[in-house]
């Protein structure tokens, strides 16, 4: 199984590629892992990952200097139907638009935009950081990924991702208000929280995306 993270100059790539690495150890999975920005291997492989830490506009950018980025995806995702990932800000992506650092367009895979983190009190503090106990919704539309209900997982952002459609929420974490910590759609699925930096339970949902059969 080849395991591709797309480099784009955004994101903890070798430190989740360690990750990867000791999960498919532990659990004895076979797989290569590579982290790579050329179409063909992005194409070729068998799940592909989309990390990103920064901003919404950034990220956005270094993302389409990879050649015909949009097509890649479109035939990694629509046409083979693989297992796609996509983490913070590469989950962000993944929505309809996003609002930080003005009215940016993202990929459209999810009918959702990106908003900032409401303050409703002085104990919500932004951007959102440390540990937070993430649980699965009722609607989510994939029986899979029993890592998400009721684990503590490690968040950093002050943005983060409304969904227009419920069925697509996977799990959620309650920091203020319910917000939005996994969705997942097909073959797509896209995480609020870093699984590298979320120890076991990062270990544990990253073997669920690796036997993941959409």
């Amino acid at each position: 199984m080849n395991i591709v993270i797309i480099n784009y100059n955004s994101g903890n790539l070798a430190s989740l590629k360690n990750t990867l690495i000791s999960t498919a150890k532990q659990y004895k999975i076979k797989c290569k892992i590579d982290i790579s920005n050329n179409p063909e291997n992005i194409l070729n492989a068998d799940r592909v990952i989309l990390p990103g830490v920064g901003d919404f506009y950034n990220c956005k950018q270094e993302l389409l200097k990879i050649k015909d980025i949009h097509d890649v995806l479109d035939e990694f995702i629509e046409k083979k139907a693989r297992p796609f990932l996509g983490i913070c800000i590469g989950m962000h992506l993944m929505a309809k638009i996003s609002y930080e650092r003005g009215e940016n367009k993202g990929l459209g895979f999810f009918d959702s935009e990106v908003k900032l983190i409401n303050r409703k009190s002085k104990e919500i503090k932004v951007p959102h950081m440390g540990w937070n106990d993430v649980y699965k919704e009722i609607e989510g539309n994939s029986k899979n990924f029993s890592s998400l209900n009721n684990n503590d997982f490690y968040f950093v952002h002050s943005y983060h991702m409304k969904c227009n459609n419920k069925a697509e929420v996977l799990a959620s974490v309650n920091y203020g208000e319910k917000l939005v910590a996994a969705v997942c759609k097909n073959n797509i699925i896209g995480v609020q929280f870093h699984p590298e930096k979320s120890q076991i339970a990062g270990q544990k949902f990253l073997r669920e995306f690796l036997l993941w059969t959409p």
